[in-house]
């Protein structure tokens, strides 16, 4: 097995993903945000706490939980256990540049809402 930069890359997300996927879960039935996700000044500026978590959170939780599996392929494949086709990769990392498009507009959009 081969612990190359790639393989070291997919491991930090695909725990990073693990954490954000359950922390989002955590923050919204605590109704709080999760501190990665806005500045400490932003949080002074949030109107409504409980409504941005109940917005986002979950939203979090699925980027997360891709992160996720995106790093357990990327882990597989790199390290050689699973030799997946050229297409199945590309196919992966289409799929994640989206979840990540969707996500970062959705956190856009959260901030214009609940952050002034």
């Amino acid at each position: 097995m081969n612990f190359g930069f790639m393989v070291i890359f997919d491991v930090v997300v695909g725990v990073l993903g693990a954490y954000l996927g359950f922390s989002g879960i955590k923050n919204y039935k605590a109704s709080t945000i999760e501190p990665m996700m806005i500045t400490t000044d932003e949080l002074t500026r949030v109107t409504d706490v409980a409504g941005m978590s109940k917005f986002l959170m979950p939203k979090l939780s699925l980027f997360g939980f891709f992160c996720l599996v995106f790093g357990i392929q990327g882990f597989l494949n790199d390290a050689g256990i699973v030799n997946f086709p050229k297409t199945v990769n590309v196919i992966f990392l289409i799929a994640f540049l989206a979840v990540f498009i969707v996500f970062s507009y959705h956190t856009s959009k959260a901030k214009r809402k609940y952050i002034h």
